[in-house]
C-alpha cells in the first residue's frame, strides 16, 4: 500500500479494530462529525491514525456513562487545545497512586493518540514512572503503583492502532537479553515501529540465546535489538553469537555501554532507535533488506550460548495482556526500579 500510515484503514477495518458495526461509524460521523478528517465527498473515507483514537476516547467516554454526543463534545473540545506534558505526568501518575486502573487506560489513550507513540514515552511514560518509583523511597511497600503503572502502559501501547505494514520493509526482532524481564521499553519500541509500517517481533522477556540464535536464523530479520537493564545481564556473547547472520544489531538499555562490541550499535534513545530502524538503509527500503539474513555456512551450531548467573534484575516484568501482539513470559515480579529511556 503506498498510502501513508496516517491514511490506511478503511472504515471495516476501524469497525473491527474498536468492535462496533460501520453503521455506527456513519452515524458518529453525520450526526457529532466524529469521522476521518480531510475526507472528500464521494471518495472512500480513509481513517488515519489520530482519527481511530478520538473514535476509540469516545467510546472509552461512552463506557464510564457518558451519552454519545457529551462524549463526541469532549471528544472535540479535547482536539482544541495543546494539554502540556506536566499535566499529562501528572493526571496519569495521580490515576497510578489510587490505582484507578481506568482512569491510567483514558489518560495514556489519549497521550498516546495526541503526542504519538514517541513523545507520549519520552515526556509522559518515563518520567510518570520515575515519579512513581521516587515514591518507593518513602513507602517501600508502593510497588504495587508501578507494577499497575508498567502493566496499564502496556496494555495502551498494544492498542495503538497499527496500520498494514510496508510490503518492502525488513522485520526487527526484539528480545531482551537471558536474566532480563525488562519488557516495557521494547513495548514501546514495537508500537512505535508499527507507526512507521515496520513489522517487529517480541520475543519476550530473558530470551535464551540459542532461542534468539533459532528466530534470527528461521525468520531472517533485517534487524535485532537487545535490551539490557542492568550491566550483569549485559553479555557480549549474545552479540558475538549472532555474528555469523546478516543482520544489524543494536544494544539498547542503560546495562549496556555506549560503544558496544564492533559491529554493533548502541541506541541511546526511542527517537534514535526509530531513526536507525525506519530510516531508508542503503538499498533504499525502510528498516533495511525484507531478506537475506543467512548465516554462514556451518557456522550457528556451534556458537556457544550465553550463561548469566545472578538474581532476577530490578523491575516489573510484565506479561502482555491477552489478545496482544507480543508474547512476555509471566513470572515472578522482582523488585521494582524505573525504567529509564529506550534508555
Amino acid at each position: 500500500m503506498g498510502s501513508p500510515a496516517g491514511s490506511a484503514w478503511t472504515a471495516g477495518q476501524v469497525a473491527r479494530h474498536l468492535g462496533i458495526a460501520e453503521s455506527t461509524l456513519r452515524s458518529w460521523h453525520r450526526r457529532y462529525g466524529i469521522g476521518p478528517q480531510g475526507s472528500e465527498p464521494g471518495r472512500y473515507r480513509r481513517y488515519g491514525e489520530e482519527d481511530v483514537a478520538r473514535l476509540r476516547r469516545m467510546l472509552d467516554l461512552i463506557g464510564l456513562g457518558m451519552l454519545a454526543s457529551e462524549a463526541a463534545r469532549t471528544v472535540q473540545d479535547g482536539d482544541s487545545g495543546p494539554v502540556s506534558a506536566e499535566r499529562d505526568v501528572a493526571d496519569l501518575v495521580a490515576a497510578a497512586r489510587v490505582s484507578d486502573t481506568e482512569r491510567c487506560r483514558i489518560v495514556l489513550d489519549s497521550v498516546l493518540s495526541r503526542r504519538g507513540v514517541v513523545e507520549a514515552w519520552e515526556e509522559v511514560c518515563r518520567p510518570a514512572l520515575v515519579a512513581v518509583d521516587a515514591d518507593q523511597r518513602i513507602d517501600p511497600d508502593c510497588m504495587d503503583i508501578e507494577h499497575g503503572l508498567s502493566w496499564a502502559m502496556i496494555g495502551a501501547l498494544h492498542r495503538v492502532p497499527r496500520p498494514p505494514v510496508s510490503p518492502d520493509a525488513a522485520l526487527v526482532l526484539l528480545a531482551c537479553v537471558e536474566a532480563e524481564h525488562h519488557t516495557l521499553p521494547l513495548a514501546a519500541l514495537s508500537a512505535a515501529l508499527a507507526g512507521h509500517r515496520i513489522p517487529a517481533r517480541m520475543l519476550g522477556a530473558a530470551t535464551p540465546t540459542p532461542s534468539l540464535v533459532r528466530a534470527v536464523r528461521d525468520t531472517a530479520p533485517g534487524a535485532v535489538v537487545l535490551w539490557a537493564q542492568c550491566p550483569d545481564t549485559a553479555v557480549p556473547e549474545v552479540l558475538r553469537a549472532l555474528q555469523p547472520y546478516s543482520a544489524r544489531r543494536y544494544t539498547a538499555g542503560p546495562g549496556w555501554p555506549p560503544a558496544p562490541p564492533a559491529g554493533a550499535r548502541h541506541l541511546a534513545s526511542l527517537r534514535e532507535a526509530i531513526d536507525a530502524l525506519a530510516g531508508p538503509s542503503r538499498n533504499g527500503r525502510p528498516g533495511g533488506r525484507r531478506s537475506g539474513a543467512k548465516p554462514a555456512r556451518g557456522r550457528a551450531a556451534s556458537v556457544p550460548a550465553a550463561s548469566v548467573p545472578g538474581p532476577s534484575v530490578p523491575g516489573p516484568s510484565v506479561p502482555a495482556p491477552s489478545g496482544g501482539t507480543s508474547a512476555s513470559p509471566v513470572g515472578k515480579l522482582p523488585p521494582s526500579g524505573p525504567v529509564r529511556s529506550l534508555q
